[in-house]
């Protein structure tokens, strides 16, 4: 995610796949990463009728204002299974993470479509119907992971974002009962970060402006059907699979001293987020 910033209280705005923060001393401009879906996907106010632009969409945000995705959408990760338990049915199952109308109404967060992850079904992968019956622990209704509302040190309290579904446990084509689903997810929290940091250059007024759930951070969850995911507890304290490297995170202080294949020393550069996880088994002979 780049970050340009021109010379003015915080609000986000958008118009087409970027968007803007406006303080009284600045305009940030944020190009997001490149949508899975056209451009109307990602509109807060779905259009009436279909237009030469938009003709190949398959979902958009929903149109009841209840809905967790009732504004933006984005990032879809798609199955396609023959399930066991019918007659050579195939099925596709989408994930996918939207907002709706209220989420962040402080305008505190990235302007970008993450949120909550749903799911959705489909027989030929055009026409999807979304899943209504969700995770019942989750804050919201029609929600497979929602905010992590049990653990409020938690790094997925304010936002979270799909990266990838795995069901390692299953062939490709064939989808067994007793699976395992394995979600990677991003996530990130209410810890406030100087905007200054997301920055190429240095701007007057860019270190006093703040932004929250900036600092992202990979997270894995459970299913056993791909509807309802749980959480699983990583290393990182604040339960992440993976967090950006920090050298003043006294839990890194041993990666200072990884080293590579031939024995030389690695020299880990700091980050400033780990998100959009992209994960693949690699079977290797033992």
């Amino acid at each position: 995610m780049k970050f340009s910033l021109s010379a003015s209280i915080l609000s986000w705005s958008f118009v087409g796949s970027e968007a803007w923060v406006n303080s009284p001393s600045t305009t940030l401009r944020v190009q997001q990463p490149t949508a899975l879906f056209s451009k109307s996907a990602s509109s807060s106010s779905p259009p009436a009728s279909t237009s030469a632009s938009d003709f190949n969409v398959v979902l958009r945000p929903s149109k009841d204002p209840e809905a967790f995705d009732s504004s933006k959408i984005g990032a879809a990760c798609v199955h396609r299974y023959l399930r066991d338990d019918t007659d050579g049915d195939s099925q596709y199952v989408m994930w996918y993470h939207g907002r709706n109308h209220d989420f962040d109404n402080d305008n505190k967060l990235p302007p970008l479509s993450t949120g909550r992850i749903g799911r959705a079904v489909s027989r030929n992968g055009l026409h999807w119907e979304r899943t209504i019956e969700a995770s019942e622990s989750e804050d919201m209704t029609g929600v497979s992971l929602g905010l992590n509302n049990e653990s409020w040190w938690g790094f997925d309290t304010a936002h979270v974002g799909l990266g990838q579904v795995l069901l390692p446990m299953t062939t490709p084509a064939v989808m067994t009962e007793g699976g395992v689903y394995l979600m990677y997810y991003m996530g990130g929290n209410h810890e406030e970060t100087p905007i200054g940091k997301y920055l190429d250059a240095e701007i007057p007024g860019a270190e006093t402006t703040k932004i929250s759930g900036m600092n992202m951070k990979i997270g894995v969850a459970l299913s056993q059907d791909g509807i309802s995911f749980g959480r699983v507890e990583g290393d990182d304290p604040s339960g992440a699979v993976m967090a950006p490297y920090d050298t003043s995170d006294p839990n890194m202080k041993e990666m200072e001293q990884l080293r590579d294949d031939d024995g030389t020393k690695i020299n880990l550069q700091e980050e400033l987020y780990c998100a959009w996880p992209e994960v693949t088994v690699n079977d290797m002979d033992a």
